[in-house]
């Protein structure tokens, strides 16, 4: 079997990056067919400008755009499902992502969020409790699916990059079981009914630090592609320093037959992997050492709900109330038993690993939970288990205190280095 090729440019003009990143698989000519529907999906998941890293460099959905032209296709459609309680259109137009596929003469703008043709689609041998899904038949449809992700730091899966961003194709019922589930089982179900045909993944500024809202961009200079986004996804690990072992959804997508992600297996192409390495900071992977106020039992627990944790720990601390808290004992992972005689109020549940100790303390529904929720379960001390209506708001009062708290960290890491 021939080995995914997994394609490295390294410059500053993004337009003439796509073309040499394309190049190698063939070029765009032979990657898209004449007269096809040709669909961009971006990481436009949360309402944040360009210069945050948040979102896909709008500069890159431009050049993809007018690459994607040169192939002669009958429509080139941008679409996109923001998170749950963000408003795709908004994140699209402050993210200057709108205005860049508007100027380089896409043809369509979609809110898959709004879309009201769906079509159920059963998932064969599902591997999570997502069993079936509904996928705007424009999407099915299609020719091809252009996969156009940024890569960042996130709390739910470590980083998120080519294989995590077609969880923006769904609308929030669905996304939102996918986290009442395994999610890096529930991202490959969804990969099996629905699959991006080439995928471009932006590392001309990724993000590190706590992704997904609180991102320090870096630059890095690079745009990576690939027609396999397992090959892709391990690929950039690599350039960026993160130990793919150490990642939750690879050996998933193995097991579902996506692609490659063993280094023999990918033939790299245009610049090296040493070439363009540069380490990015990603502290979701660092242990639980650095809270010794905070009692956290892990055994059982999954990089999702480690790093969801972790997030949580600096965000009370960004919000005066970690040394307020430190009281509580933290449960994450599945057990066989929970520790007897404590104040039920003192007990926190971390995900549907506990479900069914859920009457034995404060419980937070998820797989893993809704990012603020641990933050809130604990200085509430009441269960949450439902997406309400109040997530974005809430969130919009914290972010101020907690990305003071992330320029803190970053100055104390610049010093230490």
């Amino acid at each position: 079997m021939a080995k995914p090729i997994v394609s490295i440019a390294k410059g500053t003009d993004v337009e003439k990056m796509v073309e040499e990143v394309l190049a190698p698989l063939g070029g765009i000519r032979s990657l898209i067919k004449p007269k096809s529907t040709v669909v961009l999906k971006p990481n436009a998941g949360h309402v944040a400008p360009a210069e945050t890293s948040v979102n896909t460099n709008p500069e890159l959905v431009a050049a993809v755009i007018k690459e994607v032209r040169k192939a002669d296709p009958k429509e080139i459609i941008l679409a996109e499902a923001a998170a749950i309680g963000c408003d795709t259109m908004e994140s699209l137009e402050v993210s200057g992502i709108l205005k860049a596929a508007e100027g380089a003469g896409v043809d369509r703008v979609i809110d898959i969020k709004s879309d009201k043709d769906l079509i159920n689609i059963p998932i064969r041998d599902a591997r999570s409790d997502l069993t079936k899904i509904r996928l705007p038949r424009f999407l099915l449809e299609a020719e091809h699916i252009v996969n156009l992700p940024i890569f960042k730091s996130h709390c739910s899966m470590v980083f998120t990059c080519a294989l995590k961003n077609i969880k923006g194709v769904v609308q929030d019922k669905v996304h939102y079981q996918m986290h009442q589930t395994d999610l890096a089982k529930a991202m490959m179900d969804l990969w099996s009914v629905i699959r991006a045909d080439l995928n471009i993944a932006d590392l001309i500024r990724p993000a590190e630090g706590f992704g997904p809202h609180s991102t320090v961009p870096v630059d890095f200079g690079c745009i990576v592609a690939g027609k396999d986004p397992v090959a892709v996804d391990a690929t950039v690990c690599r350039m960026v320093g993160l130990d793919i072992d150490k990642v939750a959804y690879f050996e998933p997508a193995r097991e579902r037959g996506l692609g490659n992600f063993d280094h023999d297996s990918i033939e790299v192409r245009g610049k090296t992997i040493e070439e363009v390495f540069k380490p990015l900071w990603l502290p979701y992977l660092e242990g639980f050492e650095k809270y010794p106020e905070y009692e956290v039992d892990t055994e059982g627990a999954c990089s999702s709900c480690l790093g969801l944790v972790q997030l949580t720990l600096e965000r009370l601390k960004s919000l005066d109330e970690y040394d307020k808290n430190s009281d509580v004992t933290i449960l994450v992972g599945r057990k066989k038993g929970i520790p007897e005689g404590v104040d039920p109020r003192k007990l926190i549940l971390h995900g549907d690993c506990l479900k069914q100790y859920r009457k034995q303390g404060v419980f937070i529904a998820g797989c893993p939970p809704a990012e603020p929720h641990p933050v809130w379960a604990i200085v509430d001390r009441k269960d949450y288990t439902e997406i309400g209506p109040d997530l974005r708001e809430r969130m919009g009062r914290e972010a101020p205190f907690f990305e003071a708290h992330m320029q803190k960290l970053v100055r104390e890491r610049d010093k230490k280095e």
